[in-house]
């Protein structure tokens, strides 16, 4: 899930430069906090769509909020939870989630050598609250003279995590209210959410070319092999078309 990046505070920022003065621990973790409100709040309607959904595939509600509590990553839960409702598990979903996450790799090569003096229990902390809001967040804030604090960055994943949550638990509670999805259509829910999230992502030439092969790709995998192998083509394909793509 990506949503847009709200501007660090003009002042605050200021406060927290070499040169001028500094904020507080408790202060830099609220202000994490406070930025990481509006980006976080922009994911309110996904978080409640994911608990409706991942009842509706036949999680529990304590295996709903395991999976959102552990893995933390909006995008590889919605494919999850679509693979599990239609029976896919094991290797291949793996595959395809790890391949949908393969980005958060690149966030962590980008923040990394700000905290390159920090042990690796504490990277660990961090990386488990990095996410694509949470690290446009903060790679805006290092970008604007932000001093590297794991204090502020604790503070906009603390923000982050409990939104996205407590919205997840809300929607699993009320998935637990609608029996009959398919009497109301909703069992279309799972492509109707991802057809939105490729839609809103459709802007330039090269991710319509990346949505066309990797669609190619997955019918492909459909008629040859069946709907395991159509997941697993598909990812890889639009994996492959983002790396030699030369367009931005």
């Amino acid at each position: 899930m990506a949503h847009g990046v709200s501007t660090v505070d003009a002042v605050d920022s200021r406060e927290n430069k070499g040169g001028g003065q500094e904020l507080s621990q408790e202060r830099l973790f609220w202000h994490g906090m406070r930025q990481m409100m509006p980006i976080a709040a922009a994911g309110i309607l996904d978080g409640l769509v994911f608990g409706i959904l991942a009842r509706h595939a036949g999680l529990s509600m304590f295996e709903t909020m395991l999976l959102t509590l552990l893995v933390n990553a909006g995008s590889s839960q919605f494919a999850a939870v679509g693979l599990i409702s239609q029976g896919i598990v094991g290797w291949p979903l793996l595959v395809s989630t790890l391949l949908i996450n393969a980005r958060q790799l690149l966030y962590g090569l980008s923040l990394g050598p700000s905290f390159r003096n920090l042990p690796v229990w504490k990277l660990s902390i961090m990386a488990g609250q990095l996410n694509d809001e949470t690290y446009a967040l903060k790679s805006t804030y290092l970008a604007q003279g932000g001093k590297p604090s794991m204090t502020y960055f604790m503070g906009a994943g603390f923000g982050d995590y409990a939104i996205w949550h407590s919205c997840v638990f809300v929607g699993a509670i009320i998935g637990t209210a609608f029996t009959g999805t398919e009497q109301y259509g909703l069992d279309f829910a799972f492509i109707a959410t991802f057809l939105g999230f490729l839609a809103l992502n459709l802007t330039s030439s090269v991710y319509v070319k990346t949505a066309v092969v990797a669609a190619g790709a997955a019918s492909l995998g459909y008629w040859m092999f069946g709907l395991t192998s159509s997941v697993v083509m598909g990812t890889v394909a639009a994996m492959l078309m983002g790396v030699f793509s030369r367009e931005r």
